[in-house]
């Protein structure tokens, strides 16, 4: 099977031994996500750009405020925290909650209490509001009281689907205790903007990108609104969150609280910068992380992915583990002109023998050549790229490479370097993250440029889609060493998102 590599209008087609007999299917899910847990961070961003903090630090509320909150989180698929501002508009859910008038008067005496809304899983939003601060003389509304909160549904089957999740998806008081890391998440989303969400909302938001945000299926950020900066810290994870009963070195009991996070005191793009290569002005995403399986998920384990890589090129279980192993960069990079917008070049040390990525290399050759395409001659090769391998389609008159692959002799180590739908970088880019202990995955992005091309997948908001810059970082939540990476559960989250004045 083929498929297109690069995005643009071209026709080209490049086959790649390291993913899949089917490399469409997976450089879909890759170039689209790329980097996993980006899509969680504009996730977290979307609809949040009109939040402010005060600097005043408000009391923890009462363990049964945070209990309620934990049964409509357990009921639903994703809560989220907001602080009422009356100088601002009216919120829409407001008014189609309440009614118009209602919503109005109550906004204005709600003053900067927090609110808070939720999503099902058909994507209908609840309302919910604090019961002690409710007007009992509004009638006629399908709202629910949930202990020390009120829910407002849309209509009478979302009122009663609520009450089907809150009878099905029972939770422990214990489970919310404040010394619990999910207690520290829900009293969290009671003093200030947050929020926390489950597997099936990442499954239902995600659609198919849902593989590859494994890393995340279940988490809880704080959110903060800087200048023109929204920031988040938090935890994610593949286990639920409530798996871990009581908060240890890993995570101090403030950690939620408005700049107790040690990565907060600095914008994120700081390590990024301090730690890589100067991103080039061409870059429009840039990941690197210290292990390969970090992106590629769950993709190498499944049969679907194996039998083709065994049969094809040789990559058994033992060297599928390696590759997963690997420490790696990739960007992702405009074109001026030709066939595609952009083109996507990854790097990986060759750890492996070199007759081990020989073998690899001549196969995925084999295929190609099987495949209908060619090896590009190069009339002048530069020394550069004297052992540059670049392909195009045989019937190609345009000669349009579609990919290749490329050895960079390096001081320490040979660095693959290849390329989808551009040629592979010849200098080498692949930053030193397995001598930064705090940093595990890191993204950095350019919003605003991916959505004029086109390639900013998702309903995102206006906000997101102008954003300058995106800045991501997740960290092992007990800093284990590199050799227990592919067990760990939880992880740290921080990072940025640079509104711009037209947002």
């Amino acid at each position: 099977m083929s498929g297109k590599i690069g995005v643009g209008a071209g026709e080209s087609v490049f086959e790649t031994a390291l993913l899949s007999q089917s490399w469409e299917r997976c450089r879909i899910q890759l170039f689209r996500s790329t980097a996993t847990l980006a899509g969680i961070s504009l996730l977290v961003g979307s609809g949040l750009i009109g939040l402010q903090l005060t600097n005043r630090r408000q009391h923890w509320a009462d363990h049964s405020s945070a209990l309620s909150l934990a049964q409509l989180s357990g009921a639903l698929n994703l809560v989220q925290s907001f602080r009422g501002d009356p100088k601002r508009a009216v919120p829409s859910l407001w008014s189609e909650r309440l009614g118009l008038q209602p919503a109005t008067d109550l906004w204005r005496r709600y003053g900067r209490s927090m609110w808070w809304q939720a999503w099902s899983q058909d994507g209908d939003a609840y309302l919910i509001l604090s019961a002690s601060t409710f007007p009992s003389e509004i009638q006629g509304l399908h709202r629910q009281r949930v202990g020390s909160m009120e829910v407002l549904a849309s209509d009478a089957l979302h009122r009663q689907q609520l009450l089907q999740g809150l009878k099905t998806n029972q939770v422990s008081k214990t489970t919310v205790h404040p010394g619990s890391l999910l207690g520290a998440c829900f009293q969290a989303l009671l003093e200030g903007p947050g929020v926390i969400w489950n597997d099936d909302a990442l499954a239902t938001l995600s659609g198919t990108l849902a593989p590859l945000l494994q890393q995340g299926r279940e988490g809880c950020v704080q959110l903060r609104l800087q200048a023109n900066q929204l920031r988040w810290d938090g935890v994610i994870g593949r286990r639920p969150l409530s798996s871990i009963t009581q908060l240890n070195s890993g995570l101090a009991p403030g950690y939620f609280e408005a700049g107790s996070n040690p990565a907060s005191t600095a914008p994120a793009s700081t390590a990024a910068k301090s730690t890589s290569p100067a991103r080039s002005d061409l870059t429009l995403l840039q990941v690197d992380g210290q292990r390969m399986d970090l992106i590629l998920g769950t993709l190498l384990s499944r049969q679907i992915i194996q039998a083709p890589l065994e049969e094809h090129y040789g990559i058994n279980g033992a060297m599928r583990n390696k590759i997963a192993d690997l420490p790696f960069s990739l960007r992702l990079q405009s074109r001026a002109s030709g066939a595609y917008k952009a083109g996507l070049q990854v790097q990986l040390p060759l750890s492996m023998s070199r007759q081990q990525w020989t073998a690899i290399l001549k196969a995925v050759s084999d295929r190609l050549d099987s495949r209908g395409f060619q090896k590009r001659e190069q009339d002048q090769p530069s020394v550069e790229k004297q052992s540059a391998t670049l392909w195009q389609q045989r019937d190609d008159s345009d000669q349009t490479t579609v990919g290749g692959w490329e050895i960079i002799q390096g001081t320490k180590s040979p660095v693959l370097s290849i390329g989808f739908g551009i040629e592979p970088a010849v200098q080498t880019f692949l930053a030193p993250l397995l001598q930064q202990q705090f940093s595990t995955l890191r993204i950095s992005g350019d919003p605003k440029r991916l959505t004029q091309l086109g390639l900013l997948g998702g309903l995102w908001p206006k906000p997101v889609q102008n954003a300058s810059s995106l800045n991501l970082e997740i960290r092992p939540l007990n800093n284990p060493g590199t050799r227990q990476l592919a067990s760990h559960s939880w992880w740290r989250v921080s990072g940025s998102l640079t509104l711009t004045p037209d947002s």
